[in-house]
């Protein structure tokens, strides 16, 4: 940018995405490639800046999620569609009570809502998972999913003024050829920040993004941007949308490897704190 090089990278990938800072103002941008023999080409466009996001370059509330091209493949209504398998051993925390209804009337956005239900027991971390499995779609390398939810509780605080929410978790996990995509998000009332999953590393990762920790009976909008590179065998973790203010992550994860498969799918996940107290989730996706 600017004559000053930015970014360089060594890769055998057909596409290359990065976010690169700039100043208000115009900039001359210069993308430049060179292949195993010493060949290369370049290609060179102006950009005009009119405005930036906050100081620390992470919020904004357009321009960090592209709008799906028109030929995009889309699958809506998910909550509605038959399938769906819960679990509460495989969420790796201790066995809960769970539950999970569809087609529910109210309180719903669309008359048709999924509700689902956690309790734990007291001195325990108890979570529960809700999975559904969509088919081979590997040939997407983009994937931007939106869910609509809120929740509630029989008693909606502990007496220290906290949330019986623990956390609240969403994800997207495509495998393909020996290798598992594990987009992992939550946002964790415990930590109070987003955080990713590490799929090599197996751990929770905080971004710079704070949890909003919503309270109880209000609708909320979560969408999350990802995408992954198959010839690096990377996943990366774009944006985050809530209630209609972006966020940019941009962090590269390596994929895992993993028995050879073909599938996508969606899974969420609630998480109980140490009292187990109960608490349900409606949502709409």
């Amino acid at each position: 940018m600017d004559s000053s090089v930015v970014y360089r990278v060594n890769t055998s990938s057909k596409s290359l995405t990065r976010w690169v800072n700039m100043t208000k103002g115009t900039h001359k941008v210069t993308v430049k490639a060179w292949n195993n023999n010493g060949d290369s080409g370049a290609a060179t466009l102006t950009v005009t800046v009119s405005s930036t996001a906050s100081a620390s370059n992470t919020t904004s509330t357009t321009g960090l999620i592209p709008k799906p091209p028109s030929g995009a493949k889309v699958l809506s209504n998910i909550d509605q569609m038959t399938g769906w398998t819960a679990c509460s051993a495989c969420a790796n925390g201790a066995v809960a009570t769970y539950w999970f209804k569809q087609n529910v009337g109210s309180p719903s956005l669309d008359g048709r809502a999924m509700h689902t239900y956690i309790k734990g027991a007291y001195g325990q971390w108890a979570d529960n998972l809700f999975v559904k499995r969509l088919g081979d779609q590997t040939w997407a390398k983009h994937i931007l999913w939106s869910i609509n939810f809120r929740w509630n509780a029989p008693k909606i605080r502990q007496p220290d003024g906290r949330y019986v929410v623990q956390g609240i978790e969403f994800d997207a996990r495509m495998i393909q050829n020996g290798f598992k995509y594990m987009f992992g998000t939550q946002c964790s009332y415990g930590s109070g920040w987003w955080d990713i999953w590490n799929n090599t590393k197996r751990y929770w990762q905080h971004t710079n993004v704070r949890c909003q920790k919503w309270g109880p009976n209000t609708w909320h909008k979560v969408t999350w941007y990802l995408t992954r590179d198959t010839s690096t065998k990377n996943l990366h973790y774009v944006a985050l949308q809530v209630d209609g203010t972006q966020y940019k992550i941009d962090k590269w994860l390596p994929a895992a490897g993993v028995a050879p498969n073909q599938e996508f799918l969606i899974q969420f996940e609630q998480n109980t704190d140490l009292y187990g107290d109960p608490w349900y989730r409606h949502q709409y996706s």
